[in-house]
């Protein structure tokens, strides 16, 4: 059994998981975060069956102190437990379905023909297989030019997994898609080009937005010299280990559902905001509980 631990450091590990995605890799969807292994049977469900699933969710895999209530660390420990699934099954679908031969291990030809062969591959140029191959070798533990399950994982999702000897290529990546100096350091500018085109495109830049990112940047340049250096990236967006991530969804869906304000998500709450916790498409499956949605 392969064993995972999601995490998300300070500041958007989405910048490196941009990468990833740019190459096939790692494109979560959180739309029923909270149902875990249990979302894709709900779509079918009746309103009853879906309160019961949701009733005996809280009772038997959630609420540690049998009081049925969620409080912000038992949101947590299921949080983590979702998302630490779910990265074990992306993983494991993608090394299937590229894994023409169904081997015990996969080469690199298989891999990559795979990817591109997809509706929504990444655009091929050659500084794509360039890294591509890179990854590969280096999550080749023993050389052979194929990788097995573990090897694959650590290749697929080298940003969300605790390995360190992946962490220097990233972050080198990292580094030259933002170095326009080409002097291997970021200044302000370089560093925050890559979130302000993001955050303006999605409209989250507001007047405090430069404020923001100056202190983040300040926080992560840790000799204070003006631009951040391979280790200082490398500490910041890999060496703060944690389940941030899948802490920051439980404490989102804390705030989002807690309505007395008592710390607790009680069953009414979680009837009341069913969106929160099941997605949207599935209350709009045959609009199911549209009396409590507008409660």
């Amino acid at each position: 059994m392969l064993v995972f631990r999601v995490m998300s450091p300070l500041f958007h590990l989405s910048f490196v998981a941009s990468l990833l995605i740019g190459l096939g890799h790692c494109e979560h969807s959180h739309e029923h975060a909270f149902l875990g292994e249990y979302a894709e049977s709900v779509l079918e469900m009746k309103p009853e069956e879906l309160e019961d699933l949701l009733y005996w969710l809280v009772e038997q895999r959630i609420d540690q102190n049998k009081d049925m209530k969620m409080s912000a660390g038992e949101l947590q420990h299921w949080m983590r437990h979702v998302y630490h699934r779910d990265l074990e099954n992306e993983i494991l679908k993608a090394f299937n379905k590229a894994n023409v031969k169904q081997d015990s291990d996969i080469s690199f030809k298989e891999y990559r023909e795979w990817l591109f062969s997809q509706e929504d591959a990444p655009e091929r140029t050659e500084k794509s297989e360039n890294r591509l191959v890179a990854r590969w070798r280096l999550a080749d533990d023993n050389g052979d030019s194929r990788l097995t399950l573990g090897e694959f994982a650590v290749f697929y999702a080298p940003d969300e997994l605790h390995h360190r000897k992946m962490h220097g290529l990233l972050v080198d990546e990292y580094i030259e898609d933002r170095d326009t100096d080409d002097n291997y350091e970021l200044t302000f500018e370089e560093w925050s080009a890559a979130a302000l085109a993001s955050d303006d495109e999605d409209g989250e830049v507001g007047q405090g937005w430069e404020m923001e990112m100056r202190a983040r940047f300040q926080e992560m340049d840790t000799n204070r010299d003006g631009v951040l250096s391979h280790p200082e990236l490398e500490f910041y967006l890999f060496d703060q280990e944690d389940d941030s991530e899948a802490d920051e969804e439980a404490l989102h869906i804390l705030a989002e559902t807690d309505d007395d304000g008592d710390g607790l998500v009680s069953h009414f709450e979680m009837m009341k905001h069913l969106r929160i916790f099941v997605g949207s498409q599935v209350l709009q499956h045959g609009k199911l509980f549209h009396a409590r949605d507008e409660l």
